[in-house]
C-alpha cells in the first residue's frame, strides 16, 4: 500500500500547469524574469563627449604613418643605403622587440600621469626619431655604410619604443573618458573602437604609401636634402611618417587650442 500511495501521488507542478493554466499564469506573473538579467541597453553616451573624439582623432592620425617604417625599412636599407636583406630584416625585428618594451613602459606611465602628457611624450619621441635618424640615414655615395647602419639601428630602437608603445596608452584614454563620462562606460566597446580606429589607419596607409613613394624626393636639387633620406624616393614618405607621429599628441594640442579659443571668446 505504501508503494501504491507513492506511485499515485500526483505531480502538483505538472498537473497544476495542465489542469489549471490560469493558476500557472499567475505564478509566472508573480515571479517575472528581470529585464536587466536578459538584456541590458547599450550605453553610447560617451560618443557625445569631445574627449573621446579628440583622443580617437590622434589615435587614427598616428596610425596613418605608424605602419610605414616596418613596411619600407627593409627596402630602404637595401636599395637606398646598400645594406644586405638580412640587415633589413634584423632592423624590423629590433623594432618589434623594442615595441614590447615601449608598451610596458608607456602603460606604466599612464597609470601615474595624465594620458595627454604620455601621448605627447610618445609622439615627440617618435617624430624626432623619424626626422633625425631615419631622415638622416643617407646613401653610401655620401656617407659610410657604418654610419647608415648606426642611424637605422638607433631609429629602430627609439621608434619602436616610442611609437610601438602608443597603443598601450589606450588604458589611460579609457580612464580619461570614464572620468568625463556621466554614465557607466562600456570599456570593452571603447577599446574596440580605438582598435578599429587604428585598423582604419592600417588599411588607408597601404594605398597612401604608394602615392607617397611615387611622389619621391622632397627636393633632390636642394643641398640640404642631398645625401639624406629626404633626398631619396622615400623622402615624402619619411616626412609624412614624422608629421603623423607629431599629431598623435592631438589631444595635448587640443587642450591648449581650446583654452586659447575660450580666452579669445571672452
Amino acid at each position: 500500500k505504501v508503494s501504491q500511495t507513492v506511485q499515485m501521488k500526483p505531480d502538483l507542478t505538472r498537473d497544476t500547469a495542465v489542469y489549471y493554466p490560469s493558476i500557472a499564469a499567475l505564478h509566472e506573473a508573480s515571479n517575472p524574469v528581470s529585464r536587466s538579467a536578459s538584456a541590458r541597453r547599450l550605453d553610447l553616451s560617451f560618443l557625445k563627449l569631445t574627449t573621446f573624439w579628440v583622443l580617437q582623432a590622434g589615435n587614427i592620425i598616428q596610425s596613418f604613418g605608424y605602419f610605414l617604417p616596418s613596411t619600407y625599412l627593409p627596402s630602404y636599407s637595401t636599395t637606398t643605403v646598400g645594406l644586405s636583406s638580412a640587415m633589413g630584416t634584423a632592423l624590423v625585428s629590433l623594432f618589434n622587440a623594442t615595441s614590447v618594451v615601449g608598451g610596458i613602459c608607456l602603460g606604466m606611465l599612464c597609470d601615474r600621469f595624465a594620458v595627454s602628457n604620455i601621448l605627447l611624450f610618445s609622439s615627440v619621441g617618435s617624430a624626432l626619431s623619424v626626422f633625425l635618424l631615419w631622415g638622416m640615414a643617407s646613401s653610401p655615395q655620401s656617407e659610410s655604410s657604418q654610419t647608415a647602419i648606426a642611424l637605422l639601428t638607433l631609429f629602430s630602437i627609439f621608434y619602436g619604443f616610442f611609437a610601438g608603445g602608443f597603443s598601450s596608452t589606450w588604458s589611460g584614454i579609457i580612464k580619461q573618458i570614464t572620468r568625463d563620462s556621466p554614465a557607466s562606460l562600456e570599456t570593452g566597446l571603447v577599446f574596440g573602437l580605438l582598435a578599429g580606429g587604428r585598423g582604419i589607419g592600417n588599411v588607408i596607409s597601404g594605398p597612401l604609401s604608394t602615392v607617397l613613394i611615387k611622389q619621391g624626393s622632397l627636393s633632390s636639387s636642394q643641398a640640404e636634402s642631398a645625401g639624406t633620406g629626404f633626398g631619396t624616393q622615400y623622402g615624402t614618405l619619411i616626412l609624412f611618417t614624422g608629421i603623423t607621429a607629431v599629431f598623435g599628441a592631438w589631444s595635448w594640442m587640443w587642450r591648449y587650442i581650446s583654452s586659447g579659443v575660450r580666452c579669445v571668446g571672452h
